[in-house]
């Protein structure tokens, strides 16, 4: 789930799942891999501005202020004030309606989570990987729905149903990977159905594609998934090919990642108390 960012080097457009800027090369200070999300359900104020930051959020254009009592028209927010802790949303008017005041942060940050989902949701985007209606907020309302709401949700289990087929194929596909050597000094890497090959570290160690293993059976000259620095040659998974390996899959995955550029706070509700 990217968002874009400007390149502090050069200023061209990048986003946080690249490692480095496409452009000059620069590495990628923000950069956020899928793997790296720790936070699934946010319990405190600071586990939900991590949760935000790691999605790439634009909690100011979406207009929740988490840790930050707001008072302009128009916002979601949770801040504490000594051991209580208060879920606010302020009005088109100015009015503010109090959702939560009270001393449980996990009860009163869950509260304004589920309102984060719902309004990502409200608009295709799933940060929680979750289908319409999943967030408390979204299954009262669900029975306000008509038909058209159905629409997306078919969409998402169409979704849901590609991504583990990919899955499966994923797994198939690289359940092989891993190093191998002829014991000639050359030490190969399977990565899915293409091969590379390195030797003599001691002459740069890099890593360049080939056809195919040498020998018919390579299961039989397996070395094994961890690499061996007695092997002589440097270690793939830390290699300059690895890195392009990432990036060219990164890149043919961006369909899915969340946009947040067209999100208009225009499309909330907020003569609503909640």
């Amino acid at each position: 789930m990217a968002s874009k960012i400007k390149c502090p080097y050069c200023g061209a457009a990048i986003k946080t799942h690249d490692r480095y800027c496409p452009e000059c090369g620069g590495p990628n200070e923000a950069y956020i891999a899928d793997t790296e999300k720790r936070i699934v359900h946010p319990r405190t104020i600071e586990e939900m501005l991590e949760y935000c930051a790691e999605r790439g959020m634009p909690l100011q254009k979406m207009r929740f202020f988490i840790g930050e009592d707001y008072r302009q028209p128009k916002a979601f927010g949770i801040y504490r004030d000594g051991n209580t802790f208060i879920v606010y949303k302020n009005k088109a008017n100015g009015e503010r309606a109090v959702r939560y005041r009270g001393p449980n942060e996990a009860h009163a940050v869950n509260e304004l989570f589920q309102k984060l989902l719902d309004e990502c949701h409200n608009r295709g985007i799933y940060p929680d990987g979750g289908a319409p209606g999943t967030s408390a907020a979204g299954k009262r309302r669900r029975t306000k729905g008509s038909w058209v709401l159905m629409i997306p949700v078919f969409i998402v289990a169409v979704s849901l149903a590609v991504s583990a087929v990919f899955a499966v194929v994923s797994k198939v596909k690289h359940k092989n990977d891993g190093y191998y050597g002829t014991g000639d000094g050359t030490v190969y890497y399977r990565y899915g159905e293409d091969w590379y090959y390195s030797y003599d570290y001691d002459y740069g160690g890099d890593w360049y594609e080939t056809d195919e293993f040498p020998e018919d059976d390579y299961r039989e000259y397996a070395l094994g998934d961890d690499w061996d620095s007695g092997w002589g040659v440097s270690d793939f998974r830390d290699s300059d090919t690895w890195e392009e390996i990432q990036e060219r899959d990164s890149s043919s995955s961006d369909y899915d990642s969340p946009d947040y550029d067209d999100w208009d706070a225009g499309d909330t509700d907020w003569d609503t108390d909640w």
